[in-house]
């Protein structure tokens, strides 16, 4: 999208969340579900992201909460209120333990984190004075935009399970002020005890719009009547320190032994894996909760790593909520198209009438090939029900017969590519139609985003978009063209303005250097994913040469775009022309035998390279001057092919990436849980529940030292 619409986008979208947020947060009458709104904000922040320049102050992504409603006093927090930012996936979870590990300069696997139920209530502060020993509440605030809340003190006191005071040993160095935050929430019971006596008008849509418009009230005894319950779950940083709690299990306690109510129910967990369980087990006993849940929360355990890990402008690095994904959802197919992918593969994908489905519009879903049309007798006016795939992709799972309408008849699967016309193949054994044509427009597309993504070449700003544009002005054909792009190309192109043509020239740039597996897995050889590609780039032995290559350095604030600041260097990798020499070289049998490869995968590299094609284009990477830099320890020997290693604890020299390297160099495989496949627990210092599975499960256990001596 290019910056002027963006900001028009931006504009809209930050109206709609703030019309929706107060719909939802003060008149409690949602117009949207909170899936709706989370899509709108994720869309948000991905236009902020690439557009930095256009996020302002009053941006939804820049405060934390609720607008205030202007009938309740306004009063200023003690400290700033953060929100959780939330994770909707395994993978999500996952990349926030590697960020964590990063910040920290530690390698440990695990961290120790407490696992809370994420309560669907009200946030509120309860502020509390100490006067003689004994603390007493003095104010209540909802969140409001994270610097200032309304005053609801006379609304909360109401709630008969919070304390109006507690006592502490008297200590001059305790504060004068305590700042507990927890959630108000009505049970389901009492929401339908509630909506049984309102007008249908009034009615509440569920119990936590039932308790933020029961707290807001301007009088109390309306919201005595309502029945509301409180959990607590935080302190303010100050008063735990002072309190000298070291630990987010030390204050529940706290909590608890004060009087504050605390959902008992959390659970201490030191790995991915246990926290997935947690996750799965509240998902599928949430519906018996006498209260609203819509995920859990996982914190770090340690205050002092809390610390260090810190927070983003509105939110706590050490913290996630990860989110339960929404329910199936129903919608019409307005049409049936056929999509084609880098490799010629044909996608038929089903138009929806667009439809929530985990907390995103959908109007598009996969029906994955011709057989599985024809085994669900889908058609063009059918009632469908879909979910998405992993919590991802859309797709079709059954259609409603019943609601059928007449004269819909079935679909016949085109014989032609959408894009090319070329007659569609359909290769024995697979269920796949491709189109065959190596210079078909939309194969040639999805090739060269594929090459320009993330996990394959990391060309920032090489999006859909972009890459279209740039083959539509004739300025590439192929992912090689890409490196002879300049920045008078793009000067004059609608979708560029000097910041963003200065950031893509110095994302090519970058990307003239990447690790040799990243370049396998970016040229888009069917069957070699990210995996295969790290196999390949270890195992096979690629011919190395230290070559001198001009880099780029920042001069200032920013590189020019005209060249500046470059200087050379001596890199040590594999030329394009050593590539195509190994790969023809090469032979099937020895690609079949490389430990998790096999016959398929040597098909589809053998048959690659010997398109000439294919091989001209690794010569025009090597003319705009890429070098694919070698996996270091690549040529060991393979002493622990077919073997599988888990790695628990911190161990005393090697951190655990030298030691998953050290693994994978030699055949190795490492799992992150531990099986009766499993070979070897790699064990260090202050292990985990691993060292407890290998021991029940009888896996041999070796420490750091066994290891060595191992390699």
């Amino acid at each position: 999208m290019e910056k002027r619409a963006a900001a028009a986008r931006i504009g809209k979208l930050k109206e709609e969340i703030w019309r929706l947020n107060r719909a939802y947060f003060i008149e409690n009458k949602p117009k949207a579900s909170e899936d709706v709104r989370d899509a709108l904000k994720q869309e948000l922040i991905a236009l902020e992201k690439e557009y930095p320049d256009l996020v302002t102050p009053d941006s939804p992504t820049q405060r934390v909460g609720a607008p205030l409603d202007g009938r309740l006093p306004k009063v200023r927090h003690l400290s700033p209120k953060e929100s959780l930012q939330d994770a909707f996936s395994r993978e999500e979870m996952e990349d926030w333990m590697d960020q964590m590990r990063r910040a920290l300069g530690k390698d440990q696997e695990q961290f120790e984190c407490i696992v809370e139920l994420k309560i669907d209530g009200l946030n509120i502060s309860l502020v509390y004075e100490r006067k003689d020993g004994t603390y007493r509440l003095l104010r209540a605030l909802t969140r409001g935009n994270g610097i200032e809340g309304e005053d609801v003190t006379h609304t909360v006191r109401t709630v008969e399970a919070l304390p109006l005071s507690f006592a502490v040993q008297e200590d001059d160095k305790l504060p004068r002020y305590l700042e507990i935050s927890g959630e108000v929430y009505m049970t389901k019971a009492a929401l339908k005890h509630l909506n049984k006596d309102l007008p249908d008008a009034e009615k509440f849509a569920n119990p936590r719009n039932a308790a933020a418009g029961s707290v807001r009230q301007l009088d109390p005894q309306v919201t005595a009547e309502r029945d509301l319950s409180i959990f607590c779950y935080a302190l303010d940083p100050q008063g735990a320190d002072a309190l000298g709690i070291l630990a987010q299990k030390e204050l529940m306690e706290f909590l608890l032994e004060k009087g504050f109510p605390i959902h008992q129910g959390y659970k201490m967990c030191t790995s991915i894996e246990a926290i997935q369980k947690v996750f799965d087990g509240w998902k599928k006993e949430r519906e018996q909760l006498p209260f609203d849940i819509d995920g859990i929360v996982i914190k770090v355990n340690d205050r002092r790593m809390q610390k260090d890990l810190g927070s983003t402008a509105k939110a706590p690095r050490w913290a996630r909520a990860y989110k339960f994904p929404a329910e199936q959802k129903t919608a019409r197919i307005l049409d049936i198209q056929l999509q084609v992918g880098r490799t010629g593969a044909i996608t038929p994908v089903a138009h929806l009438t667009p439809t929530l489905v985990s907390g995103s519009t959908v109007a598009r879903a996969t029906l994955h090939n011709a057989d599985e049309i024809e085994r669900q007798d889908v058609r063009i006016g059918d009632t469908v029900v879909i979910q998405k795939a992993g919590d991802v992709i859309p797709e079709v799972v059954e259609v409603l017969k019943n609601l059928r309408p007449h004269g819909t008849k079935p679909f016949h699967y085109p014989k032609h590519c959408p894009s090319c016309g070329s007659n569609l193949e359909r290769p024995e054994g697979e269920v796949v139609h491709r189109c065959p044509n190596p210079k078909c427009a939309a194969a040639r597309q999805e090739r060269i985003e594929h090459f320009a993504s993330r996990h394959a070449m990391n060309i920032e700003g090489l999006g859909k978009e972009t890459v279209e544009l740039l083959l539509e002005e004739g300025l590439i054909t192929d992912p090689a063209d890409i490196f002879s792009l300049a920045a008078e190309d793009l000067m004059g192109l609608p979708l560029f303005k000097e910041k963003k043509a200065t950031n893509l020239m110095e994302s090519i740039e970058r990307a003239r250097h990447v690790p040799l597996e990243r370049f396998l897995f970016a040229l888009g050889i069917r069957h070699i994913g990210r995996e295969i590609a790290e196999i390949l780039s270890r195992r096979i032995h690629w011919p190395a040469e230290k070559k001198e290559v001009e880099v780029t350095e920042a001069v200032g604030p920013q590189t020019s775009l005209f060249g500046e600041g470059r200087k050379k260097v001596k890199l040590h990798g594999i030329t394009m022309e050593s590539i195509v020499t190994t790969l023809q070289k090469i032979s099937h049998e020895e690609i079949s035998a490389l430990d998790g490869i096999g016959p398929v995968v040597a098909d589809a590299l053998k048959e690659w390279i010997a398109d000439e094609d294919n091989r001209d284009l690794l010569h025009k990477f090597g003319q705009a001057d890429l070098l694919a830099l070698q996996p270091e320890g690549s040529h060991a020997p393979q002493i622990f092919a077919g073997k599988t290693f888990v790695l628990t604890g911190t161990l005393p020299t090697l951190s655990r990436e030298q030691a998953k390297s050290l693994i994978k160099e030699r055949g190795g495989k490492v799992s992150s849980s531990v099986s009766k496949k499993t070979d070897y627990v790699l064990v260090g210092a202050e292990p985990g529940s691993k060292a407890d599975d290998a021991q029940k499960l009888g896996v041999k256990m070796i420490e750091e030292k066994e290891f060595l001596k191992m390699l």
